[in-house]
């Protein structure tokens, strides 16, 4: 059986600005909430065995810095 992820838009730097303006926010939770994710399908990959992971878009949020 040939079988892989698809997923997009992770976003895994996004800095979530302005959080901390609203109220009651759980902003740390929020904050890490993509890693947690991408950690959560890399061990979803390893567990299903699947051949790859199909990475659409954006894996960061903002532009690619070289320097």
């Amino acid at each position: 059986m040939f079988t892989f992820l698809h997923v997009a838009d992770i976003h895994l730097d996004s800095p979530l600005l302005k959080l901390e303006h609203y109220e009651g926010a759980p902003v740390e939770a929020l904050r890490y909430a993509t890693l947690r994710a991408f950690e959560n399908l890399v061990e979803l990959a390893i567990a299903e065995g699947v051949l790859f992971i199909l990475i659409a878009v954006d894996l960061y949020d903002g532009d690619w810095k070289d320097s």
